[in-house]
């Protein structure tokens, strides 16, 4: 589910990135390009998000994804319920951007 709405995550980088707010969320401090994530810290987690919208949808077997493409990620079989999940994931999400050792801290639950 999360190879489907990359382009929003990446969308959501290059214009923090366009505007010059390259600094984390978290500490204030400015980040470097190759050591930035884009994360789920200040709203729901990803993995709510995306049950929701399981559960929504009227369970895993509604929610039917590729087996794998060439690069090995799946998607949705059902575009129609993918764009519902896009619009879902856009409505719910609130992205911010951390040092990935900050990221990688909070999953971690440090």
């Amino acid at each position: 589910m999360r190879t489907e709405i990359q382009p929003q995550v990446n969308t959501y980088y290059e214009s923090r990135k366009a505007s010059h707010t390259l600094v984390s969320d978290e500490s204030g401090q400015p980040l470097a390009p190759d050591d930035t994530h884009v994360s789920y810290f200040r709203g729901p987690r990803f993995h709510d998000i995306s049950m929701e919208f399981v559960q929504a949808a009227g369970g895993f077997d509604v929610v039917a994804l590729t087996s794998e493409t060439a690069r090995g990620l799946a998607l949705f079989t059902d575009r129609t319920l993918a764009e519902r999940w896009h619009a879902h994931h856009q409505e719910h999400a609130v992205l911010g951007l951390l040092w990935a050792k900050e990221n990688l801290r909070r999953l971690r639950g440090c």
